[in-house]
């Protein structure tokens, strides 16, 4: 019994000592902590025990120093979240008690009032039949201070990224948006590592496909040598260029580049070629175009040294603010003057114009300074040798951007030779003009003085026509007839040829019937076919509208002339005369064809029927007779209407002539009598009183015995005065004025009779036929006119206006 209580204090004794050992273990755990160790008795609210760590963090000066604060003394009064540091305690130690350990940060202070973070730990146990906290506190204001200083360096990390990374999308932006290529090349092989847009567009591959590929397969064969020199220059001098060569384009062709680059070091080690490359294509052009540009304005100055040179022309500066004058050599030349003897002012220049040339000249250049017109005078100069020389001026006046007047450059040639010439031209065209007059006056007078006899004549003879006479005598006096009139064809002829030789020849613009005029043609021409045998007739479209704009005499004269030619070239068969509307060159036109059955013409004759002077050969002119100037005239007729002649003829075979007046159509035209209608028989004027003034006393019998058939009481008076005495007597039904009239002319009568008979016609009655002289008689008041020698038709047509 004994012996097992022994064991058992033993036991006992054992379990103490260990107890104990583990005590002093955990107490010395306690005290050499160095995180700050509390125990706080909950019945007391007091803390019961501590470590020196705990003495250190809070400052107090010893263990019983701090056992004597209150955990209230070791916080200030609120936490950094607003509450109540009392509170927020209490509210830790009871979820400690209910929940567990608890473990968060706190704010304590210590005895001298400074604050600190910690890293609070409480932990729940019974001891003793005690309710006590264990408090594990660990200062962690320099873990704080760290973490805020990694999260703000975090947070700059941040910013900083977001930096570069806007600075290198803008600089890929900047790179790809530049007009010029950009590359990087690793130096070691030349592979590219990265090109831009515009690299990639003139060179023709894509991006990747670069990214693949090295400068080498870029660069011709023949620039390995200078290519080798750049890479020495990047490896020396850390750059090359700029550098001129070419590429080689994706699709084969070559083109010019220009490039320059530094040489740039990764972190690594590795080194790389930054490139600036620029397609100089058009830069090459354009330097080729300025080359050109160049050497043509050279060749240009050496072409107008060499004009100057020729035509004598000075050039010279005159400034104006410094009243300094420059001139060339030629200038010198032109004045007669040397260098030496040229002051360089502006009075050494007035002092050779001529006295007579000086106003005016000094006058133009003082208007062209003010802005007033040009300077470009003619003026003459004396040089110190006494020569008179013409010259021409010319100049540009320079001007501020205010408008004033800096300088002006012009130049001088002598133009003396031409003056000289223009003088003897003016002189032979005075000549020439005064000859022409004279030929003119000639032609006017000749035609005159012909058709005066002729009038008697020819007047005659149409009178003899209405007599009986036997058969053999009517041949010959058909045949005189017929002479007379080709004579007085032929007068005409040279007239209108002289007129259209000088361009003299004015067409009308009236509205007129083509169907008026074919059947005034068919009255002069029916007769001639009638007496040969031959048919002659007018064919007109059915669809023809009438109506055009133009000179009715010379398209009568056009018509007449083709049509008068093929009857007299036409023994049998007949002549056809076909009208239609038609279009020339998109324009309305007239289209006549003459059609005969004639003897037609050879492949030689139809190249020079339309020359003057020209008939087939002779023995057509001693068969037919003629000038040859008729068809010379309609041609030109024809031309000055802008329309166009076409012949189709064969020997022995007739002729087609076709004639296009491009003439405008008119609706606004009527069918109206006039002078150059005719009638065959003369009009009835029993009642009516017709004066005549002829001053020819033969001219006089023959109006008279024409006008006897109209049973009209006729007066002859020989000059004007008695004409106008007469009708201030006797109220005249119509008057034949003569023109040329001694004593008073059949103008001035005219006017005198108009005055005091205004209502009573006055007929020009006279041998100047020219169309001058008709429109003048119409001007002055005649109300028609009738040549000589008188068509006894035409005269009787113009008497039926007044047989009513």
């Amino acid at each position: 019994m004994s012996n097992s209580l022994e064991q058992r204090i033993a036991q006992l004794e054992a379990q103490l000592a260990t107890a104990n050992a583990e005590q002093a273990k955990y107490k010395q755990l306690f005290e050499v902590s160095a995180d700050a160790l509390s125990i706080i008795d909950l019945s007391t609210g007091t803390f019961i025990e501590c470590n020196e760590a705990a003495v250190r963090l809070h400052g107090t000066e010893n263990e019983t120093n701090f056992l004597n604060t209150r955990p209230a003394d070791l916080s200030p009064e609120f936490q950094p979240c607003g509450t109540r540091s009392e509170e927020l305690a209490q509210y830790y130690i009871n979820k400690t008690v209910n929940e567990g350990p608890q473990l968060f940060q706190w704010v304590h202070s210590r005895l001298d009032g400074s604050t600190f973070n910690c890293l609070v730990s409480l932990t729940a146990f019974e001891l003793n039949g005690k309710q006590l906290i264990m408090a594990i506190g660990r200062d962690i204001s320099l873990v704080l201070d760290t973490q805020e200083q990694l999260e703000r360096a975090v947070t700059d990390l941040h910013k900083y990224q977001a930096a570069y990374l806007e600075e290198r999308e803008k600089f890929q932006q900047f790179v790809n948006l530049a007009p010029v290529g950009i590359t990087i090349n690793r130096l070691q092989d030349g592979a590219f590592e990265y090109v831009n847009d515009e690299f990639s567009r003139f060179t023709g591959y894509d991006v990747d496909e670069l990214n693949r590929m090295d400068y080498w397969q870029l660069t011709p064969e023949e620039y390995a040598e200078q290519e080798q020199h750049q890479l020495t220059l990047l490896t020396e001098q850390g750059r090359y260029g700029p550098y001129e060569k070419e590429y080689i384009h994706k699709h084969g062709h070559r083109y010019p580049v220009l490039l320059s680059g530094v040489r740039i070091a990764r972190s690594d080690g590795e080194e790389f070629i930054w490139s600036v490359v620029q397609d100089i294509s058009q830069q090459k052009a354009v330097q080729l175009e300025l080359t050109k540009a160049k050497e043509d304005a050279e060749m240009n100055a050496f072409r107008m040294q060499l004009a100057n040179d020729s035509a004598g022309m000075g050039i010279w500066e005159w400034d104006v603010v410094n009243d300094k004058l420059l001139w060339d050599e030629w200038m010198y030349k032109l004045y007669g003057v040397t260098k030496q003897q040229f002051s360089g002012a502006y009075e050494a220049w007035e002092s050779c114009v001529h006295p007579d040339d000086m106003d005016y000249t000094i006058g133009r250049l003082t208007a062209a300074i003010a802005g007033n017109g040009r300077y470009d005078p003619q003026f003459r100069i004396i040089t110190p040798a006494g020569e008179i020389k013409f010259i021409k001026a010319s100049a540009e006046v320079i001007r501020d951007s205010d408008g004033q007047a800096l300088k002006v450059i012009g130049v001088n040639y002598d133009i003396t030779e031409s003056v000289k010439a223009l003088d003897e031209v003016k002189i032979a065209k005075q000549a020439a003009e005064d000859a022409n007059q004279a030929k003119n006056a000639f032609l006017a007078n000749m035609s005159h003085e012909i058709r005066t006899p002729m009038n008697a004549i020819l007047g005659g003879l149409q009178l003899l026509r209405k007599e009986t006479i036997p058969s053999g005598s009517r041949l010959l006096l058909d045949n005189a007839v017929s002479s007379a009139k080709s004579l007085l064809t032929i007068i005409n002829d040279i007239l209108d040829f002289s007129k259209i030789a000088e361009n003299k020849l004015d067409l009308e613009q009236k509205p007129f019937s083509l169907i008026q005029v074919i059947e005034s043609v068919q009255f002069d021409v029916y007769t001639l076919a009638n007496d040969k045998g031959i048919y002659f007739e007018t064919v007109i479209d059915e669809d023809f509208v009438d109506g055009y704009i133009g000179d009715i005499v010379r398209v009568k004269q056009i018509l007449l002339n083709l049509v008068s030619n093929a009857v007299k070239f036409t023994e049998t068969g007949g002549v056809t005369i076909d009208i239609r509307n038609g279009h020339s060159k998109g324009k309305p036109a007239l289209i006549i064809q003459v059609i005969d059955t004639g003897i037609g013409m050879s492949e030689a004759v139809q190249q020079r029927i339309f020359e003057r002077f020209t008939q087939a050969d002779s023995s057509t002119t001693r068969k037919f007779g003629g000038t040859g100037l008729g068809m010379a005239i309609t041609v030109n007729l024809i031309k000055m209407m802008g329309g166009r002649i076409e012949l189709t003829s064969a020997e022995g075979k007739g002729t087609t002539i076709e004639v296009i007046l491009p003439l405008p159509p008119t609706k606004d035209f009527s069918i109206t009598e006039s002078e150059s209608q005719k009638a065959l028989l003369p009009p009835a004027l029993a009642d009516k009183k017709i004066l005549v003034a002829e001053d020819n006393d033969i001219n006089q019998v023959i109006i008279q015995t024409m006008l006897a058939d109209t049973q009209a009481k006729v007066i002859t008076v020989e000059n004007g005065e008695q004409a106008v005495a007469a009708a201030q007597k006797i109220d005249f039904d119509l008057i034949f004025m003569d023109i040329q009239m001694p004593i008073m002319d059949g103008l001035q009568a005219q006017q005198k009779i108009r005055e005091i008979k205004p209502s009573t016609p006055v007929v020009a009655l006279t041998a100047n036929v020219m169309a001058e002289d008709v429109q003048t008689y119409l001007a002055h008041g005649f109300v028609a006119h009738i040549g000589k020698p008188i068509d006894m038709n035409a005269l009787y047509g113009l008497l039926k206006k007044y047989s009513v």
